[in-house]
């Protein structure tokens, strides 16, 4: 088969397993069981056999001009020319010696840690909102309300930081402040917010300690139980209320409520 064009892999389709195409100077399309296809470079350097993956195939780049070099990183979503540019700058790269797949690491993992604590909530914000993320996606509410509780609470005060500048005593003074100024449930919430966006940072291979998991909940606020259990004879009270003359006046319908909140099943 010979070098690819952008027709082909307009063409491809998505099979059972992942399969590979064939373009040239040890370069080809993976195309997996979802329909994504990415250009991989395999090559050996220093006695070692390496895969680096240049980019994501995108028809929407492949219809506009060609990218420059230096314009171009691995990983982004490229257009069949764009991704043999970048193929050309790994050969040249295993050709000194180098691992262009480690270089890449090394890169990501350097722009990594000088994110900001705002770039890590916003890269959590949007992974939560993704339906690709599966089961890991939030429901619309819990995301709203996350949301607004950084933006409210934690934005004015972490956004600009560096993740190792967030420390424990740092997050705990926050946590005092907006529990005087906003109460103790949105102190806790703040702190279960930095909690996972520091967890987000960790799972995509970030090395750094996480300053929520030194505080307690309870060192920032202590809720009290308001509910009481109900006595045998309320509950029978109640049930016995259905029977009633009751029945279909407002008294009778919130006992319904009751009944059907409380999971109560009458005896036969």
């Amino acid at each position: 088969m010979g070098d690819l064009t952008d027709k082909e892999l307009k063409n491809l389709k998505p099979r059972a397993k992942l399969y590979k195409v064939t373009d040239r100077d040890g370069m080809h399309a993976a195309v997996t069981p979802t329909g994504v296809i990415s250009f991989r470079y395999q090559y050996r350097v220093n006695g070692r056999q390496e895969t680096l993956t240049i980019g994501r195939y995108s028809g929407e780049a492949a219809r506009k001009l060609t990218r420059a070099l230096d314009a171009l990183e691995y990983g982004m979503e490229v257009s069949l020319a764009e991704a043999r540019t970048l193929l050309a700058r790994a050969r040249r790269q295993v050709e000194r010696g180098e691992s262009p797949s480690r270089a890449k690491v090394e890169k990501r993992t350097a722009s990594a840690e000088a994110f900001t604590f705002g770039g890590w909530a916003e890269a959590y914000f949007k992974h939560k909102a993704d339906p690709k993320s599966g089961a890991e996606k939030l429901a619309d509410s819990t995301l709203a309300m996350r949301r607004s509780v950084y933006d409210r609470a934690i934005a004015g005060e972490f956004s600009k930081l560096k993740l190792g500048e967030v420390t424990p005593h740092r997050l705990k003074r926050l946590c005092d402040e907006v529990k005087e100024k906003r109460g103790p449930a949105v102190a806790v919430h703040v702190r279960e917010v930095v909690l996972l966006v520091f967890r987000h940072a960790q799972g995509c291979g970030l090395d750094v300690s996480n300053p929520a998991g030194s505080i307690r909940t309870s060192a920032i606020a202590a809720f009290e139980p308001r509910d009481r259990a109900l006595s045998p004879s309320e509950v029978r009270a109640a049930l016995a209320a259905l029977d009633g003359p009751v029945r279909n006046s407002v008294c009778g319908r919130a006992v319904e409520q009751f009944q059907a909140m409380a999971c109560v099943k009458r005896s036969p």
